[in-house]
């Protein structure tokens, strides 16, 4: 009988030891190896790198509009109303970012098993979770921020009357506009996901949520003559927050209950999908 070893197909090559040589992450950066890999799925999407092309275009159009305002602002009988509807018009191309962005993010996971291999390694819930709001939130930020951003910095250099004051108010009403967006977003998209299983179910859940939301809330507040029954649906309660921020339009009580209504929605639905976690795990 041959010795297997004597053949060639058989032989075992001994490579020896190598080391590692590269940089070590930290384990509390790791979530966002998690946010990249989201992000990376998201951008292979042709759609997905059309909306954010897209979300660059109402600049124009806004653009414009705010030379009119520049010029003819004595003129005209009332003062032109441009920050809330830009950030309207913003808000579709977030819910857009959003649904390609999140609606595979946690249900995929649990349905797959990828989660089992998720935590193998020391990755916490609040990692995990963390990777994959922030893929959400960057991805929100990038049609939202950012052409809000070269919006304000058109206005400063085409109004003479906007000073360098008024540039750093718009900056940081923004700013707080649009992290206010991502946690509500961000937070009810993951829960969504996570109840849902798959991604079709859930991206269709999130955009009957996004579209009925704001007919709901507008209802309810004419019906009850309260008008701040609005924050209810976060997409009105981000557009009329950032009026107040922007323009001064509405009432401080009023932005303070907008601001309340995302905050309650992002609370929700963080509190859900770290329950459905858990149950995954007691599972």
């Amino acid at each position: 009988m041959s010795d297997p070893a004597s053949h060639d197909d058989a032989r075992i090559y001994d490579q020896g030891y190598r080391p590692f040589d590269g940089s070590l992450a930290s384990v509390r950066s790791r979530f966002w190896v998690i946010s990249i890999h989201e992000l990376r799925l998201a951008w292979k999407d042709k759609w997905f790198r059309r909306i954010v092309l897209g979300s660059f275009m109402p600049l124009v159009v806004f653009a414009v509009l705010t030379v009119i305002k520049a010029r003819f602002s004595m003129m005209l009988d009332a003062d032109l109303e441009i920050w809330r509807p830009f950030w309207g018009i913003q808000l579709f191309f977030a819910m857009l970012m959003v649904y390609f962005t999140g609606r595979n993010a946690v249900g995929e996971d649990l349905r797959s098993g990828a989660l089992t291999v998720y935590f193998s390694r020391p990755v916490s819930f609040s990692q995990y979770l963390l990777g994959k709001w922030l893929a959400i939130a960057v991805a929100v930020l990038s049609v939202t921020l950012l052409p809000g951003f070269v919006l304000a910095v058109f206005t400063w250099l085409a109004d003479p009357y906007v000073g360098a004051l008024k540039m750093a108010a718009w900056t940081g009403g923004l700013a707080l506009a649009a992290v206010c967006l991502c946690l509500a977003t961000g937070w009810v998209m993951l829960a969504i996901s996570s109840l849902t299983g798959r991604g079709r179910a859930a991206g269709i859940v999130w955009l009957i949520l996004f579209f009925v939301s704001v007919p709901l809330a507008e209802g309810l507040a004419r019906g009850a003559g309260f008008g701040e029954l609005q924050a209810l649906a976060f997409p009105r309660a981000s557009e009329l927050l950032t009026g107040y921020l922007l323009e001064g339009r509405g009432s401080l009580a009023g932005a303070a209950w907008m601001l309340l209504g995302q905050l309650l929605w992002a609370a929700a639905g963080a509190t859900v999908v770290l329950f459905r976690l858990r149950r995954w795990v007691r599972a």
